[in-house]
């Protein structure tokens, strides 16, 4: 599959290698596919030289973020799904900039944020955790701007972050919910699918079966007082981000 670089270490490949079931030859095209992405799309050089300045505003508009760890070490990935407001984003900032901000927390994630868990973990950790409350999601969250940009958004993560999502538990999901995931699930592959549990009404207990108290909000059931805009976790210990090689985006929140 070429030359190790820093952006394909061993693990790097296996991930491509999983996500077509270890045919090599898929796996290869896949792996190039997203070469030539990256280079299109300036991803290399995306954590020093893109600033989401309106980032606090946009989360306010559209909640997600990372926040601590689960209890396998993986960070967990929390998204308010629900709580898009597409409008109000507009006014705030522009879907390629939206895009590009995903973007660069997905490079961070994989550049910075694991390497950190892993360190405080004692094992590689290569996969994130993902809660998705879909609380008041409906049909108004079917509109074309948000269909046409989730659906761009979960084709830059499947096609080029392959197998980096461990785990998913929606929460807060209504009666339509089947609906709207009957709709979405087009957008993802069928391994993806598998990885994701809808939970009860009473989440609480399901999330807890994954995640330490400590580790889990305290709007969601747990015993955390840090909010999403703190992007608490062990990424923000200075003294574990100095073993970690990559020095971008180290004090950028």
């Amino acid at each position: 599959m070429g030359n190790i670089t820093s952006q394909g270490d061993n693990y790097f490949l296996r991930r491509f290698l999983r996500a077509r079931q270890h045919d090599l030859k898929r796996a290869k095209e896949m792996y190039a596919a997203s070469m030539k992405w990256r280079a299109e799309f300036g991803v290399d050089t995306i954590l020093d030289d893109f600033h989401f300045q309106e980032r606090d505003a946009f989360i306010s508009l559209y909640p997600q973020g990372y926040h601590k760890t689960d209890k396998f070490g993986r960070p967990i990935y929390i998204q308010h799904l629900g709580a898009i407001n597409y409008k109000k984003l507009e006014a705030v900032t522009t879907e390629e900039r939206m895009i590009k901000f995903h973007v660069q927390e997905y490079e961070r994630c994989a550049r910075v944020i694991m390497p950190a868990c892993s360190l405080v973990a004692g094992h590689h950790i290569d996969q994130t955790f993902a809660i998705i409350d879909v609380k008041g999601v409906g049909l108004k969250h079917l509109t074309g701007e948000v269909k046409r940009m989730l659906s761009r958004i979960m084709s830059i993560d499947q096609n080029n972050y392959p197998e980096m999502l461990g785990h998913t538990c929606i929460i807060n999901a209504p009666s339509i919910f089947k609906f709207v995931w009957q709709a979405i699930r087009s957008f993802i592959d069928p391994k993806t699918q598998e990885k994701v549990e809808v939970c009860p009404r009473d989440f609480v207990p399901a999330l807890l079966k994954w995640v330490d108290a400590e580790s889990l909000p305290e709007y969601l059931g747990g015993t955390s007082k840090a909010t999403l805009l703190d992007d608490a976790g062990p990424w923000q210990d200075p003294k574990i981000l100095a073993q970690v090689t990559c020095p971008a985006m180290l004090s950028a929140h």
